[in-house]
């Protein structure tokens, strides 16, 4: 089983379960885009690793569109991701839109 967590720009978060892992097409849907990007965040709430990192995937063209709304909470949660590492990105940087993060269901039997 695998969670998608579908976090909005205005803070909502839907979770949506599946028996397999969710496709950039799936993905596409719920981002509203054609082209993603992906990158890493540190969410321990989605995360299934020591570290608390997730891989998280948001529309590649956001700045390319008047719609566009800055996402908050995954930006703070990519900057902590580059703060934890030693990453960067240039000065200012926002993500905006939706973004999408997969997680694996572990069974604790």
């Amino acid at each position: 089983m695998y969670n998608l967590h579908v976090i909005k720009a205005d803070g909502a978060i839907k979770t949506i379960n599946s028996k397999t892992k969710p496709t950039f097409q799936d993905m596409y849907k719920q981002i509203d885009c054609s082209m993603i990007e992906m990158s890493k965040a540190y969410y321990p709430e989605y995360s299934n690793r020591k570290d608390g990192y997730v891989d998280i995937y948001f529309d590649e063209e956001f700045l390319m569109k008047d719609s566009s709304e800055p996402n908050i909470g995954a930006t703070v949660a990519w900057k902590a991701w580059q703060d934890k590492t030693g990453h960067m990105a240039l000065p200012g940087s926002v993500l905006h839109g939706t973004v999408c993060v997969i997680q694996k269901e572990e069974k604790n039997d």
